[in-house]
Parts: structure tokens; sequence; C-alpha cells
């Protein structure tokens, strides 16, 4: 928990920043840093490399407003619909999934394969999802304040602190569920399955759990985006979202609490930072990631608590 301390400075940035543009970067941040923080739980967690947690984020946003469409629920009563379509999804697939043994590359096509399944039906689905055409999302979320009552998130500043709660709330979470007995049990399945499961852990129990809430978590960031920019289209569902998503978690650190966050922070900032030619830039971008990957495989957050290991050591 001790990690959550790097999160106050954010809370004061407002007071500082007065830049809507930056402030708006630091929004899809945190929406991404959330996703980030649900695939960690999975992988970095249990050790499961899936490709499905774009799908649950897409899968986050449709269900959320097509609930709000058709039933007249407001944001996040609609958002607990999503929650029930993902969870109910997510124990499908794990299951089968699962109950086959699928593991490391076999279980990565298999996600990905389901993934793109969801893409499709989000893509030709047109009387529901209206295709590739997308859906224009005029409603926001609300929030009840003393002294307010019940406002709609509309402001740069308010979606801000919106999103940098959930932030907060969902490493939390994170933090919370690596140090339980549900966690230790995790990391035993990444350690080594096989050992595990002799020593009495139920693996395929644990494993369809972390698939189930790392879903749930990347569907409560997409919820949020669609909302935010006011649009949803299949693109959400695409692998390439995956990737991003891993890309965070391994340039922030696998199996740590802020690596998610801090990988984040780096790839959204980054093409902000560049100022060259978007061709170019996009070779730029992929070369930095590369050299970092390979001269830090343990990721920032897992380099940073080297050196302070070290030092600490040395004095």
């Amino acid at each position: 928990m001790k990690a959550l301390w790097f999160l106050i400075p954010l809370y004061l940035l407002p007071l500082v920043v007065k830049s809507d543009t930056m402030l708006t970067v630091l929004i899809f941040t945190f929406l991404l840093s959330i996703l980030a923080v649900g695939f960690n739980i999975v992988f970095g967690g249990a050790g499961q490399l899936t490709m499905f947690h774009a799908a649950a984020f897409g899968i986050g946003s449709y269900a959320t407003f097509l609930s709000m469409l058709h039933f007249g629920l407001p944001f996040w009563l609609g958002y607990l619909v999503a929650v029930v379509v993902v969870v109910l999804v997510s124990i499908v697939i794990g299951w089968i999934c699962f109950k086959f043994r699928l593991k490391e590359f076999y279980f990565a096509v298999v996600t990905m394969a389901f993934a793109e399944l969801c893409r499709l039906i989000a893509l030709n689905w047109t009387s529901v999802t209206n295709g590739t055409l997308g859906m224009l999302v005029l409603e926001k979320p609300t929030l009840w304040l003393p002294r307010s009552g019940i406002v709609k998130i509309e402001q740069t500043a308010a979606w801000y602190f919106l999103t940098l709660v959930s932030l907060t709330v969902v490493l939390a979470f994170s933090a919370l569920l690596m140090r339980s007995w549900i966690g230790r049990n995790f990391s035993a399945i990444r350690l080594n399955e096989d050992l595990a499961q002799t020593l009495g852990i139920d693996t395929f129990r644990y494993k369809l759990l972390a698939f189930t809430i790392s879903n749930v978590i990347a569907s409560f960031a997409g919820a949020l985006y669609g909302f935010y920019t006011g649009f949803i289209e299949p693109s959400y569902l695409s692998v390439t979202q995956s990737l991003d998503a891993i890309a965070m978690v391994l340039l922030g650190g696998v199996s740590t609490i802020l690596g998610p966050v801090v990988g984040s922070m780096v790839l959204t900032s980054l093409p902000h930072l560049i100022e060259l030619p978007a061709e170019l830039r996009v070779a730029v971008y992929g070369m930095i990631l590369i050299l970092v990957i390979l001269l830090m495989p343990r990721g920032i957050v897992g380099l940073a608590a080297g050196l302070l290991k070290r030092r600490a050591h040395a004095s």
C-alpha cells in the first residue's frame, strides 16, 4: 500500500497545471493504467498471458451504454450490467481454456481468437452496435457530491479526478489482492503450476478467478473510456489494444503494483514528446520500447527497486 503514496502529487497537480491538454493526456493515462493493472493481475499475478482483456475493455463500453440506452439505467447501474456480461463471458472462455489445460502460447492464441470473435460480433451486429459507424455517447456518468447533489462529470477537471480516484481504488484493490492468500496462490501458480497443484492448490479455480477479475477491471476502464471520449467503436476490442496493455506492463514492471501505471505514463506521454513525422515517430517509439524492455527486463519499477536496495545495502 505504500506504493499509493506515488499518486498523491497527481491529486495536487491541477492546482499547479491549468492546461486542459496536459490534464487530458493524464486522463487517458489513468484509463489505460486501469486496463494495464487488470492485465497485470492475470499475467504478473497468475502467469497467464491472455489476449482477451481488450475484448473485455470493449464489452464494458458497449454493455454499459446499451444498458443505459435500452433500459434507461444510470451509468453506474449500466456498468453493473456490463460486469455481469463480462463475468459470464469470462467464465465460459476461461472454463474452455483451463479445462483443456491451455498454457502460454496456446492460451494466448485461443483468447486472441475469442477476442477477435467478439470484435467481429461488434463489427457486424449493426442493428445493435451500429457496426463500423460506431455509437455516439452523449450521456455522462453522474456522482452525488455533498452540497451539490447529483452532478454530471463533464468538465476536464471533473474527469481528471474521477479517473484518478478510480485508478487509486483499482490499485488499492490490486495491492490487497496480491498480498492476500488468493494472491499468494496466484504467485504459486505463476512460479510452478504443477508444484502448486501438488501442494493442494486448485489451479483451475484460481486461474479462472484471476482471468475473471482481470476482465472485470478491464471492462471498468472501457466503460469510463467510452463515456469520456463520447464514442464507442469495434476497434476498442482490437488486438492492438491488448498489445498496448502488455507493453505497458512489461515496460513498467511485471508483478509490481506501480509498474502498469509507470508504463502507461511513459507510453501515453511519449508520442506527445517526440516531435517527428507520424511514420518516423512510430519507428522511434517502437525502438525505444524494444531497447527499454531488452535493457531493463524487470521494467522501470523493478530497476528502480533494485537500485534502491543496492544503495541501502551499500550504506
